[in-house]
């Protein structure tokens, strides 16, 4: 059996808890880990006063790493978005060719566009470099919506030197609701997952 991040905080639970890794509620330091973990650290043998530094330093360090979560770590990561675009004129089907390079390397999660109906548009390919994200078929932009559930994917990572190309075709479906026949409309697809973190 493989060890998940309990078990491996339970290894040694004093560093666990400096660096946030076990959740530490209310002021009785020792006592928290020994109702929930059946152990007794810092029980015996420790100052209230040392239980009390303890605990807030690992509070400290716990709210710290929320502002700077890279801290720490020589790979800085957050999460970032990449997207690209096309204009197509509205009520006039054509073809959807679209493709870029991120400014630093990413990690593509989730993929989403701005179809604001079905049929709007398909898209029959999401290539990074060689390798294909639609593996048969076309797929409805609107399943990209940005209210959509359950989008993740397994997009390869992208680097500036590496390029996405998304194709496809938008179907001249005029949508109701304050579209206006033959007005411009910006198409995008955006790609948002862990990146590089730039300065």
């Amino acid at each position: 059996m493989r060890p998940n991040s309990k078990t491996l905080a339970l290894r040694d639970p004093a560093m666990a808890a400096l660096v946030g890794a076990l959740a530490v509620a209310g002021s009785d330091f020792g006592v928290e880990f020994g109702d929930d973990y059946g152990i007794e650290f810092g029980a015996e043998g420790m100052s209230d006063a040392a239980k009390a530094r303890a605990f807030d330093a690992s509070r400290t360090n716990q709210r710290e790493l929320i502002l700077e979560p890279n801290r720490g770590s020589s790979a800085k990561v957050q999460r970032y978005a990449f997207g690209m675009q096309q204009e197509v004129t509205l009520s006039t089907a054509e073809a959807l060719d679209m493709d870029g390079n991120p400014d630093t390397h990413i990690r593509p999660q989730r993929v989403t566009c701005n179809a604001p109906v079905p049929g709007f548009a398909r898209l029959s390919a999401i290539k990074v470099a060689n390798v294909g994200v639609i593996v048969g078929g076309e797929v409805d932009a609107f399943d990209f919506a940005a209210n959509g559930q359950d989008q993740q994917l397994d997009v390869p990572t992208l680097s500036p030197a590496n390029k996405v190309r998304v194709t496809g075709n938008y179907s001249g479906l005029l949508p109701s609701g304050g579209y206006v026949t033959a007005t411009p409309f910006i198409f995008i697809v955006s790609f948002k997952g862990p990146a590089k973190m730039v300065a």
